[in-house]
């Protein structure tokens, strides 16, 4: 069961991209640090992005900034929701194959990319994946939901778990061990999050989920740490082991990576990414780091043509 990190997803991106590199389509592009971000991606040779906003004000920002827009398309749109809308437009007919947020709010990008008739919304579930590295930890770590699906029911999260399982696979991770989570590692029918964890173990038993081993409900320290599942006599594939932790609810998912971000020092890299649409989605927060997008970047690029 090998491991990933962003170095060898870097060199994924890169190896797609001598043969045909990822289009990007950035909804409103006249931001700084997506101009830098978007840049750097081409410059390495694994993107080609299409730049959605004010021409004039893209390029007097790039020459501003001394940002070289090379192998970079500029789309002149006249305001940002029009940026949306002509992004999420070329992500799901197909002429790009990312779709990404630049300076329009989230709200108006996902009106945009769930538009039934022109956005990148297929006939499944659109999650949230978030990759952590993590220095001293054996293995990268996968995190769904956080940010999409707020408080999935149960038949949601067999939809996360499944989008969770194929963007590890498409990313060499095979037959990734999942942890349902709750915080608790017994089943208390009181406990919506333990019971779900229960159903679904169950169904991964029984072959309706494939392509993973799953066990749950398992708490966080159980799920990562095998001397606390050892303390607490839990016996599975998965605890202490877990390359995947799906989660009950968004707030645990945009918590737990939030403190990775923050109380991790300069060590933690992260990424995240929207899988279950037509195309990759990169939204990243306005306080994201530099780094941590261009790891979105690469992880959607990889995932356009291995998913």
């Amino acid at each position: 069961m090998a491991s990933v990190s962003f170095s060898d997803i870097f060199s994924m991106a890169k190896k797609i991209g001598k043969t045909r590199r990822p289009r990007i389509a950035v909804a409103g592009a006249d931001d700084e640090m997506v101009l830098e971000v978007v840049s750097d991606a081409a410059a390495q040779g694994f993107a080609a992005p299409l730049l959605f906003g004010k021409e004039a004000g893209i390029l007097a920002l790039a020459k501003a900034k001394r940002i070289r827009l090379q192998n970079c398309e500029v789309i002149d749109v006249g305001d940002s929701a029009s940026a949306a809308c002509r992004a999420a437009e070329a992500a799901g007919s197909g002429e790009a194959d990312v779709l990404m947020k630049g300076n329009v709010t989230t709200a108006t990008l996902m009106k945009a990319a769930l538009d039934p008739e022109t956005g990148i919304k297929g006939s499944g579930l659109m999650s949230h994946v978030a990759l952590l590295e993590v220095p001293g930890y054996d293995r990268m770590i996968f995190m769904s939901d956080g940010g999409i699906v707020i408080e999935p029911d149960l038949e949601q999260k067999v939809e996360i778990l499944k989008n969770a399982v194929a963007t590890a696979a498409a990313l060499g991770v095979k037959m990734p061990r999942v942890a349902l989570l709750s915080s608790i590692e017994i089943v208390n029918l009181k406990m919506k999050s333990s019971v779900d964890a229960a159903l679904i173990s169950k169904m991964a038993d029984r072959g309706q989920i494939k392509g993973a081993i799953v066990d749950g409900p398992l708490a966080f320290d159980n799920a990562v740490s095998p001397e606390a599942a050892r303390h607490k006599g839990i016996k599975s594939p998965v605890a202490g082991k877990a390359d995947i932790l799906i989660v009950g609810h968004a707030d645990v998912g945009n918590v737990m990576y939030k403190a990775v971000t923050y109380l991790g020092g300069k060590g933690p890299k992260t990424a995240g990414v929207i899988v279950g649409g037509k195309v990759p989605m990169v939204v990243v927060s306005r306080a994201d780091t530099y780094e941590a997008r261009l790891n979105s970047i690469a992880v959607a690029c990889v995932l356009a043509f291995r998913a």
